[in-house]
């Protein structure tokens, strides 16, 4: 099973030119941190912020896309399970919050690989505490194990029913973390993307992207059973309670 270490890199200085580009993989160890090979971050929509006159136009909401890799930058091979995950902040504040339909847009050759090894994490970190909140256990949310046909991609929808219609809530100060188990059937030299869509508002649309690498090779590798996830948003300052 992968587990969770909640720890790494800092939202606004993960980006794909300040990352390491993974190579060709080779057997490992178990019991790895596995690290994040991040895209660009994107923004998704304005608001105006509330009740300011003359009125501030802010950022709605940001997000970026990352697949995970082996220690040191070893790239998964063709049939081994590799997670993509979705960071958002939500640095606006159009008063009532948002309400976030979100679809996971996966590139030919690539496809999901949820199980109870593998499974979908979901967390949010709320700014008051702040705190860290695991959604699969939340009652008004829960985390997707499965997905149906959005408009363009897997909608990735609360199935507890989130805020209304599986949409996600945000609000200023609010970051999530979605981590989503995949797998390649065939290699992956970076230029097919996998797309996260980020929809916060009637109109507005973003895609968070990021390229994966996925080696051809056949490999021998150790269990990577305890191999360890991480959380992004568990590096935003001040660290948050149950990180």
């Amino acid at each position: 099973m992968k587990h969770l270490m909640l720890a790494l890199a800092v939202f606004a200085a993960t980006s794909a030119s300040a990352a390491v580009v993974p190579t060709v993989d080779s057997p490992v160890s178990p019991d790895l941190v596995l690290p994040w090979f991040n895209g660009a971050i994107t923004n998704a929509g304005t608001n105006i912020a509330c009740l300011t006159d003359p009125p501030i136009v802010e950022i709605r909401v940001q997000g970026y896309a990352g697949f995970s890799y082996l220690p040191p930058n070893l790239t998964p091979a063709v049939g081994e399970v590799f997670y993509t995950h979705l960071v958002m902040s939500h640095p606006g504040n159009p008063c009532v919050g948002s309400a976030i339909s979100l679809e996971l847009i996966l590139p030919p050759g690539v496809q999901t690989a949820v199980s109870a090894a593998d499974p979908v994490f979901c967390f949010a970190r709320l700014p008051n505490g702040p705190r860290l909140i695991d959604l699969g256990t939340d009652i008004d949310y829960g985390c997707p194990q499965t997905f149906s046909q959005g408009l363009e991609g897997l909608r990735f929808a609360a199935p507890r029913g989130g805020i209304g219609a599986g949409l996600w809530g945000a609000a200023r100060g609010f970051f999530q973390e979605f981590l989503v188990p995949l797998r390649a059937t065939s290699p992956q030299n970076g230029t097919g993307q996998i797309r996260w869509r980020i929809n916060p508002d009637v109109g507005v649309v973003a895609y968070a992207s990021v390229g994966p690498q996925v080696n051809g090779d056949v490999l021998f590798r150790t269990s990577n059973e305890n191999n360890l996830l991480t959380l992004d948003i568990c590096t935003v300052t001040p660290i948050a309670q149950g990180c």
